[in-house]
């Protein structure tokens, strides 16, 4: 294959890629009012505020608090990929003293010492979504990532019908959640489809706009890609936006997380499956553990959200869409920023 400026194929049989663009500036957006007259503040730092699976789990959040005299704020980075931004929010509430905080790292290493150390000073600390390698925290709320990535394999393998290479599009290899999900992809798919070659491609930022390019010309470079699995929202967008603007292209695509337009993708048949997670219910029971944590109650160490897969046999009954649906302006008011 020849090499491009985006990435690079080495020799080992799961080909890893590594792609790199302009870093995206961190805003932050400010969810809730400042500390004030509440009894108790819980701090909830999502990895993003714009993608359409963080707003859902805002709107979780919101409602874990419903009754309670509790201040609820809701801040983070932009976009995904800027742990630098969260370890700033972290020793910004420690230092508040705050109750509690919830977070979804975006770096399963990085934000360690900053979590142990609020652990230290008395507040409680519940991790969700991704892991983290200390074991401070009180509790983990998350998808069972490993167990996700081999279900995207068995989804995969099943409508797969060449020998090509199988295009696996990770997010950072810092993701905890990501990377779980490929280890899981990667050791289901060496059993389904032995001797299949895997290649393997990373993120610097994680972005749609990336997935896209790095995608684009991975598929120009090499048409005889037999399936693709995307292990979140902004690189399954990516795929997708390569697959729509090639109506010639048929290739099997496992998409991961989920949006209108990946769900308009099954419809269209552009996407073979989608693995969707449930954010509302990581927001809901994130604070909700939170506040049974600041009560003094037992909270159990992990708590496991399972996933939902969505098909062509399925997206149109309403059930299954339920968690997809267009907020209400009912919900857009607890959080209108989460919206914007």
């Amino acid at each position: 294959m020849p090499e491009s400026r985006f990435f690079h194929t080495y020799t080992c049989r799961t080909t890893i890629i590594r792609f790199s663009a302009a870093l995206f500036l961190v805003a932050y957006l400010l969810c809730s009012p400042a500390i004030g007259h509440a009894q108790k503040t819980i701090v909830v730092i999502p990895k993003a505020t714009i993608l359409n699976f963080w707003k859902i789990l805002c709107v979780g959040a919101h409602d874990a608090i419903k009754g309670q005299d509790i201040n609820l704020i809701w801040r983070g980075p932009r976009v995904e990929n800027k742990s630098k931004a969260q370890q700033h929010l972290l020793k910004f509430y420690t230092d508040k003293k705050v109750e509690a905080i919830v977070i979804a790292p975006a770096d399963k290493e990085k934000l360690n010492q900053d979590i142990e150390e609020a652990v230290q000073a008395g507040i409680k600390v519940v991790i969700i979504d991704s892991p983290v390698t200390t074991t401070a925290p009180q509790t983990y709320i998350a998808t069972d990532n490993y167990k996700a990535g081999e279900l995207g394999a068995q989804m995969l393998a099943g409508k797969i019908k060449s020998t090509g290479p199988i295009l696996l599009i990770g997010h950072t290899p810092e993701n905890g959640a990501s990377f779980l999900r490929e280890k899981g992809f990667i050791d289901r798919i060496n059993e389904l489809l032995p001797g299949q070659s895997v290649i393997r491609l990373h993120m610097e930022n994680g972005s749609e706009r990336e997935t896209r390019i790095a995608a684009g010309e991975i598929l120009n470079a090499l048409p005889s890609i037999a399936g693709i699995f995307a292990v979140n929202e902004p690189t399954s967008d990516g795929v997708l936006h390569v697959l729509s603007k090639h109506p010639d292209i048929s290739i099997p695509f496992i998409a991961f997380d989920n949006n209108k337009n990946l769900v308009q993708g099954i419809k269209d048949g552009k996407v073979s499956g989608l693995i969707a997670q449930k954010p509302y219910a990581l927001g809901f029971f994130g604070v909700n553990a939170a506040i049974d944590l600041i009560d003094g109650k037992k909270v159990g160490r992990t708590m496991e959200s399972p996933v939902t897969v969505i098909t062509q046999d399925n997206v149109n009954i309403s059930s299954t869409l339920k968690c997809l649906q267009k907020m209400t302006e009912r919900e857009k008011a607890v959080c209108p920023i989460c919206f914007n």
